[in-house]
């Protein structure tokens, strides 16, 4: 993907890899498949496996003087983190570099949430110890949602499949002096604001832009698939609280149209962004449409 402009930022996406996911974990409904899946790019529907390619990347914004990386993905020589994401060996840090970023260029890291795929890079194994990989970076984490991982706290919420990920990738964070635990919203840059997005983790965040007049969501897992823009009620497997996902959900599409503001998912497939607009009483996805730099 080339590099987007969204007014005086520059959006940059990097990719770690991709996996089959099926689109009957969301929805069988033939009908909405049809209307809304089926005219969109490939990698949103392959209609012999019933598969969608389930991206995961990370975007970096480029604004106000910062260079701000969202959602470092699972990162490489991980152990317990499932099939597609054990034992990793991706160029990471390469393909950040062809875009001109540097581990000691990132000013901020900012995790949406605290799933493995979402905060693994925020350290790497080095002298048989993991320490930040980006050494001048703020990393901002939402307040609930370090105390909802914080492997000290003694009434955190249970999970399975996301082992020894806090002691991993975010306790060496703190314990280097680089963590930012922050209450939301909160304030990044003039252009750039960490705001709730609670459900699919208790506290799962996103980030605001709003830069020269466009406006744009880094909304990590609050939508996996277009079809949920549609169907807010549909879900794959895992969220902390369904109910409140699914209200994260409907806010955010409505805020999406109301603003005309462009959606930066955590695991679209290609063109991996877009925007929404109404066909008839319903929402449908528009996918890309920035411009490039």
């Amino acid at each position: 993907m080339q590099s987007l402009r969204l007014g005086s930022a520059r959006v940059d996406r990097v990719e770690e890899h991709s996996l089959p996911v099926s689109l009957t974990f969301l929805t069988e409904n033939e009908e909405l498949i049809a209307r809304r899946v089926d005219p969109l790019p490939e990698g949103f529907l392959d209609r012999e496996t019933m598969n969608f390619r389930f991206s995961n990347h990370s975007w970096v914004v480029r604004v106000d003087g910062l260079t701000v990386l969202v959602d470092p993905c699972t990162g490489n020589g991980r152990k317990g983190r499932g099939p597609y994401f054990d034992d990793l060996d991706v160029p990471y840090l390469d393909r950040l570099a062809r875009i001109g970023v540097a581990p000691h260029d990132v000013d901020v890291v900012f995790c949406t949430h605290l799933h493995h795929d979402h905060c693994g890079w925020n350290t790497c194994e080095t002298d048989g110890g993991w320490k930040p990989t980006f050494p001048r970076a703020d990393y901002v984490f939402a307040q609930d949602e370090y105390g909802r991982w914080d492997s000290d706290n003694p009434v955190r919420h249970p999970n399975t499949f996301n082992p020894d990920v806090f002691d991993e990738c975010v306790r060496p964070v703190v314990e280097a002096g680089l963590a930012r635990i922050v209450p939301l919203p909160y304030e990044i840059s003039p252009s750039l604001t960490a705001e709730p997005a609670p459900g699919h983790t208790a506290g799962h965040a996103m980030l605001r832009l709003a830069a020269g007049g466009v406006r744009a969501y880094f909304t990590g897992d609050a939508f996996h698939h277009p079809v949920q823009l549609t169907r807010p009620e549909l879900h794959l497997p895992g969220c902390d609280d369904l109910a409140t996902a699914i209200a994260t959900r409907r806010s955010l599409v409505r805020r999406a149209l109301d603003e005309e503001a462009f959606l930066f998912p955590a695991h679209f497939p290609e063109p991996h962004y877009g925007r929404l607009a109404l066909d008839g009483d319903e929402v449908a996805f528009v996918p890309g449409g920035a411009a490039h730099r």
